[in-house]
């Protein structure tokens, strides 16, 4: 009897946290069902978050962390929005073509990424320079981890930075606003090989056929118009590439660890790192064979070569004094650009000191 007791508690308790939980899983609903639905206003309020990151005055003691958190957030903000969308309307991500395992590490990847840098931040500020280390190499072994079982482990291709990029919204949009049947069933198909559109034999016949091409779905062996078919394997590198990547994953942890070896802002540090992301980028040769996402991200990391001109020891030698001078110098000679120049000249010492590290890129 005890136990039948204990059991109708139990149950009865269940019930009751559902009922309290329902009113926030109808909201949840209802937010994600809007950010499908409204990618504007989506994008003006991620857009706002990060607007008010840069409000904070980076040279108020304290404030450079909080204005990092707030960029956090808004970055995480952002991306739980592309994860809805994803979710919701998977054809309209590039990351339906991943098998699920895949995509689930990838999502993994990206929040350490938006985080790793505001946890570096307080965590120097709270332990001093020993929690900073701490948590910089446990970031970066974590995720070099994540990106070497991926690439070499699961061959998911040649990763982007970040690893989920973002869907197109408008096209979510689309898809989640065509008409469909009471059972999720589209009012309309399109062959894939003819481009031809076919009225569903279970639709109502009140939609004219001239207007059917704005209900058609993208073609699917399921239900629904954001069905899709199953994810293919996405292309496999070749030996060559998949050294070059070997390198490009172990370059943060190359950099860090030589730091044990040879000073903070030496020259030796500096090129290793240098040279190895050029030895990776010519493993991987031209852009021509490549397919559009890959091509970017190539070229993308060939653009952020630029950032060594940043990085000490060149920019305490060579970058700074050049830079500073050339940014006072626009201050003072065309008017009101100082209410510009003079807050990036505050920030640039805070910036170089936490975003030109060869690990953050």
């Amino acid at each position: 009897k005890d136990g039948a007791n204990m059991a109708a508690e139990t149950t009865g308790d269940a019930a009751a946290i559902s009922r309290l939980l329902r009113p926030l899983r109808q909201l949840l609903a209802r937010y994600e069902d809007m950010v499908v639905r409204d990618p504007d206003f989506t994008s003006k309020l991620e857009s706002g978050l990060r607007l008010a990151s840069y409000l904070v005055p980076g040279r108020i003691g304290g404030a450079w962390e909080l204005s990092e958190l707030a960029y956090c957030i808004s970055n995480l903000y952002a991306l739980l929005n592309d994860y809805i969308i994803t979710k919701k309307c998977p054809a309209s991500s590039p990351l339906h073509k991943y098998p699920p395992k895949h995509r689930s590490l990838m999502w993994l990847l990206s929040v350490l990424e938006c985080v790793e840098v505001v946890n570096e931040l307080f965590a120097e500020r709270f332990f001093r320079e020993p929690g900073k280390w701490a948590t910089v190499i446990l970031f970066q072994m974590t995720k070099a981890l994540l990106r070497s079982y991926l690439v070499f482990r699961l061959r998911s291709g040649l990763l982007s930075t970040p690893p989920t990029p973002s869907p197109d919204r408008h096209k979510a949009q689309a898809l989640h606003s065509q008409p469909e049947l009471e059972d999720g069933r589209p009012l309309a198909w399109k062959g894939p090989r003819t481009g031809k559109v076919v009225r569903s034999i279970h639709a109502d016949s009140s939609v004219p056929y001239s207007q059917l091409h704005h209900h058609v779905s993208p073609p699917s062996p399921t239900n629904g118009p954001n069905a899709v078919t199953e994810p293919g394997r996405p292309a496999r590198l070749r030996l060559q590439q998949l050294i070059a990547e070997g390198l490009y994953i172990s370059r943060p942890l190359a950099h860090i660890f030589s730091m044990f070896v040879f000073q903070q802002k030496s020259w030796k540090l500096w090129l290793i790192s240098l040279a190895m992301d050029l030895m990776s980028l010519l493993l991987h040769g031209g852009v021509t064979k490549l397919k559009s996402p890959e091509k970017s991200e190539i070229l993308r990391r060939r653009l952020v070569l630029l950032l060594y001109l940043l990085r000490s020891p060149f920019y305490d030698n060579h970058t700074k004094g050049v830079l500073i001078q050339f940014l006072k110098a626009l201050s003072s000679t065309i008017p009101l650009v100082y209410l510009i120049i003079d807050p990036l000249l505050a920030y640039i010492p805070l910036w170089q000191q936490t975003y030109s590290y060869n690990w953050m890129t």
